[in-house]
């Protein structure tokens, strides 16, 4: 679809700001010709020594005679006097062009930084509403390029299609009456040189957009390594992968700044063609307009000399034109990215029928469950089972066998391939996302904490939390005593990803915030294993108290830590292999045995 209609959406809700725009625009390129062609009566003054006649167009020119009127109106006044009517103009003049560029300019910028943001802030939704799917599959600098750089490359395409559009041709359009009054023998030998000029510009912009698709993708890559480093620092030093990382980053790079330098240079060779381009058309209109001044007498040489100044002015607006293009075609490239996500279809869907999700009375049934990540390659094949309320259920398994999945599916985090999972006879996919996912609480291996403060990490979009209830959640948690002894307590600042805290701090502080949510279901994954043995014993009994009265699903790395749950599946392959207690399965002769006596 094109830019300017795609774009027209959010553009309309700038309507206002666009029409004064547009109409300023055309305002300042009027005072611009003014300006200009006042340098043809104050040459008159300044060196003849009496008004001239008329010269004689064929058929009249009636845009000619007006301007000689006035030219004659103020000659009229003696030289001198004329001299300070023409000042007074041309300053009037220069001063409504410039306030009326610096208002276009103010209104166009409100449109263009609105449209960047309304962009920008439906993109950030569009994200946060695409299943895990997608985030599986998409590089986080990528991500990052398209709601920075490719957004940011919108505006110039907004400006380009909605103002320079139109200011350049209307000032074009504006110097060639005035050109065409003064002569049309050399307007028309002036016109000479478009049909190339525009021709150049569209080859160069064709070229520049299938560059600027592969430049910018070649800098989410950059983007995507420079992300990856921040995050696995600790990682490249302990492995001693600094070199290596140095020259992959170098490498990615240097393509980068080849792919640059080409669309730079495809850029940049628009400008210099098109002015030769003008200044091969002003060299024949100076040797053809001087014969008409010197030998056919057709022309006042202060007309002459006007007409040059109006001509030369052109020559701006089509160098302007040829940037105009080379932005449509970049903002194009970047347009194409920034709605292939906008356009990503939304794989969890809230049904139209949804209803509120309040409280889980019964069980929770996974019935003849199968999911896949990709077509023909199950993770999980076929499971059944029932989890009673306030019940604890164990996922034990080998790695990859398909615990976190199907945790994952029972928050809905993506929707089952087949068969279905029910809250109280209510499919999960028949539930208010927002309601749903309220009641939903997770603990992870990996904590997720922000570069902010405490409080602010515990409360984490949730308002009206009293001090007296921030605090119990946060002592039944076991982060009470820690957090007093931060340098500023809960308004102390933890880093990013909480790095300024230890691991097991950092996983109290998550329980903490899910205990602040109060969920009715609970799914702890491996929320202890990374956790020394001291840190373990303190998390695993926040766990303990969060667990109590709520649905529980934990999923364990170490199977010492799920003894007591009321039920545990073994899951193998995708494939639920045993269930029972730890009792009765540790009896048996099957892979829990062997899992646990590892």
């Amino acid at each position: 679809m094109n830019l300017s209609r795609r774009l027209f959406k959010y553009i309309k809700r700038y309507k206002p700001n666009l029409a004064a725009s547009l109409v300023l625009s055309v305002l300042y390129s009027l005072f611009s010709a003014v300006a200009v062609y006042l340098t043809i009566p104050l040459l008159k003054t300044l060196f003849l020594s009496e008004a001239t006649e008329q010269t004689s167009v064929p058929g009249g020119n009636f845009i000619r005679s007006s301007l000689k009127w006035m030219e004659d109106a103020i000659l009229s006044q003696g030289h001198a006097r004329g001299l300070a009517i023409i000042c007074i103009l041309i300053l009037i003049a220069y001063l409504l062009k410039n306030l009326t560029g610096y208002l276009q300019a103010i209104n166009m910028q409100k449109v263009e930084k609105g449209v960047v943001r309304d962009v920008r802030e439906e993109l950030y939704a569009k994200i946060n509403s695409l299943s895990q799917r997608y985030f599986n599959t998409e590089r986080s600098g990528n991500l990052i390029s398209r709601m920075t750089n490719d957004v940011n490359a919108l505006q110039a395409g907004i400006s380009a299609s909605f103002l320079d559009l139109v200011r350049e041709p209307v000032m074009m359009i504006i110097y060639l009456v005035l050109a065409f009054s003064l002569s049309w023998k050399l307007t028309l030998i002036s016109m000479v040189v478009f049909p190339l000029t525009v021709y150049f510009i569209v080859k160069i912009g064709a070229s520049l957009k299938r560059r600027s698709i592969r430049m910018q993708n070649k800098a989410a890559d950059v983007l995507s390594i420079i992300t990856e480093t921040i995050y696995g620092s600790k990682l490249i030093r302990a492995f001693g992968a600094s070199d290596y990382m140095n020259r992959l980053f170098k490498k990615e790079s240097g393509e980068l700044y080849d792919l640059t330098m080409k669309n730079v240079k495809a850029s940049e060779l628009t400008r210099p063609v098109t002015e030769f381009l003008s200044i091969l058309a002003a060299v024949l209109i100076i040797w053809f307009g001087g014969r008409e001044v010197l030998e056919a007498r057709s022309l006042d040489p202060e007309e002459f000399i006007g007409f040059l100044f109006i001509i030369f002015q052109i020559a701006t607006p089509i160098k302007n034109l040829s940037g105009v293009n080379n932005s449509l075609q970049t903002a194009s490239a970047s347009a194409g990215r920034v709605f292939e996500i906008l356009d990503h279809p939304i794989e969890v869907k809230e049904s139209p029928v949804a209803v509120p999700f309040t409280e889980l009375k019964h069980s929770i049934r996974i019935r003849d469950v199968s999911f896949a990540y990709e077509e023909g390659k199950e993770v999980l094949n076929d499971i059944s089972l029932e989890i009673p309320r306030s019940s604890v259920l164990a996922l034990v398994g080998p790695s990859g066998s398909g615990k976190s999945t199907l945790a994952d599916l029972i928050a809905r985090f993506y929707d089952v391939s087949s068969g279905s999972i029910v809250f109280d006879d209510v499919d999960v996919r028949d539930f208010r996302l927002a309601s749903f996912r309220e009641n939903i609480g997770i603990v992870q291996q990996e904590t997720i904490l922000f570069n902010d403060t405490i409080r602010n990490n515990i409360v984490f979009g949730r308002e009206n939390v009293t001090e007296e209830e921030l605090e119990e959640k946060c002592r039944s948690a076991n982060a009470y005593e820690f957090i007093m002894q931060t340098e500023k307590g809960f308004d102390t600042v933890i880093g990013e990803r909480g790095l300024k805290l230890s691991g097991g701090q950092r996983q109290r502080l998550s329980i903490a915030r899910t205990l602040l949510k109060d969920p009715k279901v609970l799914i702890l994954d491996e929320a202890t294993s990374s956790l020394d043995t001291e840190s373990e014993h303190i998390v695993q009994n926040a766990i303990e108290k969060m667990m109590e009265g709520r649905t529980s699903i934990v999923i364990a790395h170490r199977l010492s830590t799920i003894i007591n749950a009321d039920k545990i599946i073994v899951l193998d392959k995708g494939r639920i292999v045993q269930s029972g207690t730890h009792e009765e399965l540790i009896n048996s002769d099957g892979l829990y045995r062997r899992l646990y006596l590892i």
